[in-house]
């Protein structure tokens, strides 16, 4: 299987994708549900990598956040045409663009691109996370009260914000500090950088994951669900950390109760 070509395939179709959202030229925005956005941007974006595969890789299959399932195959493309939506159309950096390549359901090869900031995040399974062609690896903080996490408030299922927010509230006093980007897939890419020791959200989508999950584990980090068992791949609840600290936010967290 050619992972170095995908891989490569995949960056350059980031960066084409990125130069046209960087450039800003006038884009309308509906709304998906409360509280959730898409742009004409998040769709030329999604066209734009998937023709750029599809025509390198006619076999593959295709999901994305957009267009749903395309084409199913062993094979598969999940594409997250811009993480953070909100972020790019309030016009701040840390939106990015996510392409996974799954085979037979596993991750294989990851990208995350922050095309604002040029940041170039990619893995290949068993090869190592890199960061614009340099190695990056998580943090090597032990202590609690020194540690960062990246939090989500699940400001879109009330329900389960309703279980998340006292377990918040009660664990921001036993770390530094917390951070809040508005991309998943960013966070996990902090988290596999050494930027956060942690990253806490449920209630995510697989093509807002599977890159940033590849990346993390392959810096030296651990992802698992928040509760015993739980696949985060399929649940969506994830908790990220430098693997040092795994426990500490484990024991912490859980999501008994409504699904999401």
């Amino acid at each position: 299987m050619d992972y170095e070509g995908r891989l490569n395939a995949a960056m350059e179709a980031a960066r084409q994708s990125g130069a046209m959202l960087v450039r800003r030229e006038g884009f309308h925005t509906d709304r998906k549900a409360a509280k959730d956005f898409v742009t004409d941007m998040d769709r030329a974006s999604e066209r734009i990598i998937i023709d750029k595969l599809n025509a390198l890789y006619p076999e593959d299959g295709f999901f994305g956040e957009e267009g749903g399932l395309r084409r199913e195959a062993d094979g598969m493309w999940v594409i997250d045409p811009i993480d953070g939506t909100t972020d790019y159309v309030k016009n701040q950096p840390l939106y990015t663009i996510s392409i996974a390549y799954l085979y037979k359901g596993e991750v294989m090869v990851g990208v995350v691109y922050a095309p604002a900031l040029d940041e170039m995040y990619t893995a290949i399974s068993g090869r190592g996370a890199f960061m614009n062609g340099k190695p990056i690896s998580v943090s090597s903080e032990s202590d609690p009260y020194a540690a960062v996490a990246s939090v989500s408030f699940v400001h879109n299922v009330p329900d389960v914000a309703k279980i998340v927010l006292p377990q918040l509230t009660a664990l921001v006093f036993q770390v530094n500090d917390f951070r809040r980007t508005g991309s998943a897939a960013f966070d996990l890419c902090g988290v596999a950088s050494g930027r956060f020791e942690a990253f806490l959200e449920p209630c995510l989508h697989l093509y807002d994951i599977a890159a940033g999950v590849l990346i993390v584990r392959e810096a030296g980090g651990v992802v698992t669900g928040w509760d015993e068992g739980d696949d985060p791949l399929v649940s969506g609840n994830v908790l990220a950390t430098n693997s040092l600290m795994h426990g500490f936010f484990a024991e912490r967290l859980t999501l008994k109760g409504p699904a999401c």
